[in-house]
């Protein structure tokens, strides 16, 4: 039988040569088992003890190796994966290097066992620390399998630096976790201390691997992306903006099957979230995506976790419209409305999406008719609010901060828009109006209706002057009142012209600023400028505001120039397009109703009615739930009536 491994040149080992150095269990694990892919496995059993430190074993059902191969194995810089330095710009294998496997049997006791297809007999090979002490045949199923025990048993100061065995159990599964979802169409096992804790049927559905892995309930909250243009083809699933964690941990990147960690790839999933989450709190993603292997550099760091794109831009828009498109094809107000937890007589804003309904009605796009509303927004080629019934049909002043907030508080969103947040928001020319059946009613008080649909909202009241009752059916919904105002007002704003509307004063206003924020403020007048300031310097510290923000109390200047300040600091490298979306989200705020403004029925109907023409009808700009939805049965738990 012919040898597959090849010994590198000294010229080859030179460029690739990484240094690989075993940190812990989790990174020995993704290296056999990534060898056990290479070598086209189409089932992979992990098992592990004590947190591997004590034992770890690998086996795949793949080509497996010949006595020579099985040999050449362990010398570095022994691989099948490559045979020049040329091949090192086209990498299409997990593997390369040729490091692994030697410097985990130098750490170690390691046994490897191996059978090719048309072998009558399995080779056995023992070694200790690196070298061979024991070797004979053995009766084995065709592919490898790699054990590991004693790791780190003769370098006793790295041993000492591992985590408790739950941690590194942890590590390790959460790596299992990933090559999984990055391999849909092989089947993994991984057990733990003699329990198995994850496996995958290995039928290449992704979905069905999600399933296997995070449960059936969290498969349900999830819909897929896809995208094919310019050489990129990208697919996989995301979820729903209530499926949240409070870190990547569901969050996994995979380029060419191979599992990664790259900072554009995550940026490109916030950014495409920017204003539908909560302020803390990362969506469920799962991304695959293929491209040209030379054009992907993953020679970058010894794990091979890290790699470089040729055309960065390219693979952030693909990555940021397939995913956008995703999120806008599938945002229906009504089934992303929060439900309820009857355990703990609380809202359900994130945490509970186990217990969501499954809701039967359905959703039809109804195109937004354009009309002078009572109380509508400024126009911005008028340059004048259009303004005929003040008294009934205006929302009412309001000077009083948010409920359990000092008045002129600001949000400060988590996720921020991407440079093509106003390309998006153009491009939404429908916007989705919820359209469900419901049965007749006779309100006694206004009823909102769409066009020509059947869909009536009919709002009963106000509780503690913040939130409006109101029926659709036989269902009853709460909105919140300001966040409901200020998504109105965001995407009215969003929907005008690039630059921010701003009106001048008819006085000049003085604000005092600290001197970092000055700084700022002279040194970049014209990013200032785009979002509406006009000003000049009044002293060191003190501003001279010409023009600011339509709609912008003048009260509010000074804080809304120093959030922006904020986040010019907390990243240098800011987009115009962040900046925008941060400073319409402050505007849309701090102009908007507030807790504590009293509001009549007819107010109320115009709000929701507002509220339903909008993009985004479920989340404020900053990421807090508008709606909260309850169904009869629902009801009926509260009470204790089922």
């Amino acid at each position: 039988m012919s040898s597959i491994i090849n010994v590198l040149d000294e010229a080859t080992c030179n460029k690739i040569a990484a240094g690989e150095v075993v940190e812990r269990p989790a990174s020995c694990i993704k290296e056999l088992v990534e060898n056990a892919i290479d070598a086209g496995a189409t089932a992979i059993e992990a098992e592990i003890a004590d947190g591997g430190q004590s034992y770890m074993r690998v086996t795949d059902n793949g080509c497996g190796m010949s006595a020579e191969d099985a040999h050449k194995c362990i010398v570095r810089h022994a691989t099948s994966k490559i045979s020049s330095v040329e091949d090192i710009f086209a990498i299409s294998s997990l593997g390369f290097r040729g490091e692994a496997v030697p410097s985990i049997a130098a750490v170690s006791h390691m046994q490897i066992t191996t059978r090719q297809a048309d072998a009558e007999f399995a080779v056995h090979i023992i070694l200790d620390g690196g070298r061979i002490i024991s070797e004979d045949q053995a009766g084995a199923p065709a592919g490898t399998t790699m054990e590991v025990s004693d790791l780190f048993y003769n370098t006793p100061a790295r041993r000492k630096f591992l985590k408790s065995e739950r941690t590194e159990s942890s590590r390790i599964s959460e790596m299992i976790t990933k090559l999984a979802l990055a391999h849909p169409a092989i089947e993994f096992t991984f057990i733990n201390n003699g329990r198995t804790t994850i496996h995958t049927g290995g039928g290449g559905d992704l979905k069905e691997t999600i399933a296997n892995i995070y449960g059936a309930s969290t498969a349900k909250e999830i819909f897929p992306i896809s995208y094919d243009d310019n050489g990129i083809t990208i697919e996989g699933y995301i979820g729903k903006p209530s499926v949240l964690k409070s870190s990547r941990a569901w969050q996994t990147c995979i380029v060419n099957f191979r599992m990664i960690h790259n900072p554009l790839m995550f940026k490109a999933v916030d950014n495409a979230y920017h204003a539908m989450l909560p302020k803390s709190g990362y969506p469920f993603a799962v991304i695959h995506l293929h491209m040209d292997p030379a054009s992907v550099d993953v020679n970058v760091h010894p794990a091979k976790t890290e790699i470089k794109f040729a055309d960065e831009q390219s693979v952030y828009r693909a990555m940021y419209h397939s995913i956008v498109t995703a999120l806008v094809d599938q945002e229906k107000p009504e089934q992303i409305a929060t439900n309820v937890d009857f355990n703990h007589r609380q809202i359900d804003t994130i945490e509970k999406k186990e217990q969501q309904l499954e809701l039967n009605e359905q959703t039809a796009v109804t195109p937004m008719t354009t009309t002078a509303l009572p109380f509508a927004e400024p126009d911005a080629a008028a340059g004048r609010p259009e303004r005929t019934v003040p008294a009934a049909g205006s929302y009412p002043s309001h000077s009083r901060g948010m409920m359990n907030e000092p008045a002129g508080t600001a949000y400060t969103p988590n996720n921020y828009s991407p440079a093509q947040m106003h390309e998006f928001h153009t491009a939404l020319e429908t916007p989705a109006a919820p359209a469900v059946s419901g049965p007749a009613a006779a309100p006694a008080v206004p009823a909102i209706t769409f066009d020509g649909d059947e869909d009536v909202f009919i709002p009963l009241g106000e509780v503690a002057d913040c939130f409006i009752i109101a029926k659709k059916g036989q269902d009853l919904y709460i909105v919140d009142q300001h966040a409901a105002h200020e998504r109105i007002r965001y995407d009215r704003f969003c929907k005008r012209v690039e630059k921010m509307p701003s009106q001048q004063l008819l006085t000049a206003e003085f604000v005092e600023m600290d001197e970092a924020d000055m700084t700022l403020l002279t040194e970049q007048k014209d990013v200032f400028a785009d979002l509406g300031y006009a000003y000049s310097e009044a002293g060191p510290t003190a501003l001279r505001i010409e023009e600011a923000p339509a709609d912008l109390p003048t009260g509010d200047i000074a804080g809304s120039l120093q959030d922006i300040c904020l986040a010019l600091r907390e990243d240098t490298h800011i987009d115009k397009a962040t900046l925008r979306h941060r400073s319409l989200a402050y505007l849309s705020c701090h102009g908007a109703v507030k807790a504590g403004d009293t509001l009549n029925i007819r107010q109320m109907k115009q709000l929701l009615e507002d509220l339903f023409h909008t993009d985004k009808p479920y989340v404020c700009p900053h990421g807090r739930p508008i709606i909260v939805r309850f169904t009869p049965d629902e009801l009926a738990k509260l009470f204790k009536r089922t």
